[in-house]
């Protein structure tokens, strides 16, 4: 991910530059799902499988509806998952540190992730005070999605491998609608 850098004559952050970087894609978001799979063993890695979805305490999948309305109301939707995701992925990370200690390509991509997640919140949190958008709200408590989250992991080997994996798919999914979100603000993106 591209910092982000004050203009030299304005002194402001130029809207396009924050797109620029904020849209990057991470590449762990591209690859965080596969190595967490890679690592369950059966029946995780079977083809046709298709793993409960259990929720996720404090985080939900992006909605339906959610293209459809007003950008800044995307963005600050974006930001709200984007701040429960790193204690999450923190709590799937120390799971599986557990699970596969030997693991470290997994582990790190989880750490990984998690500071993504935490890069791409600030460059959305930045791009909404940019636009003058209020970046407030109701907003679930990280740290009680992550203790919702480590109790539900500690109930048994595959209840906690089902969680990271809905933890890691919730990852890649705001991740996604997050970069499409913002690309709606780079030159040339969708009106």
């Amino acid at each position: 991910m591209g910092k982000l850098r004050p203009q030299e004559r304005g002194g402001g952050l130029s809207s396009q530059r924050m797109s620029r970087a904020a849209v990057a894609p991470p590449e762990a978001a591209l690859t965080a799902a596969s190595p967490q799979v890679q690592h369950q063993g059966d029946p995780f890695g079977l083809p046709g499988f298709s793993p409960p979805r259990p929720p996720v305490a404090g985080l939900s999948a992006p909605a339906p509806g959610h293209a459809g309305l007003p950008v800044p109301e995307r963005l600050r939707l974006d930001a709200a998952a984007l701040a429960v995701l790193p204690p999450l992925l923190d709590v799937v990370r120390r799971r599986q540190a557990e699970l596969n200690p030997r693991a470290a390509r997994l582990l790190r991509r989880l750490e990984d992730s998690a500071r993504q997640a935490r890069a791409l919140g600030a460059a959305v949190e930045a791009v909404l005070g940019a636009l003058g958008a209020e970046t407030g709200g109701p907003r679930p408590e990280p740290a009680a999605a992550a203790a919702a989250i480590a109790a539900a992991a500690t109930g048994g080997v595959f209840p906690a491998k089902v969680l990271g994996l809905r933890v890691c798919s919730l990852y890649l999914e705001w991740v996604s609608r997050t970069e499409a979100d913002l690309g709606q603000l780079a030159p040339g993106g969708p009106a």
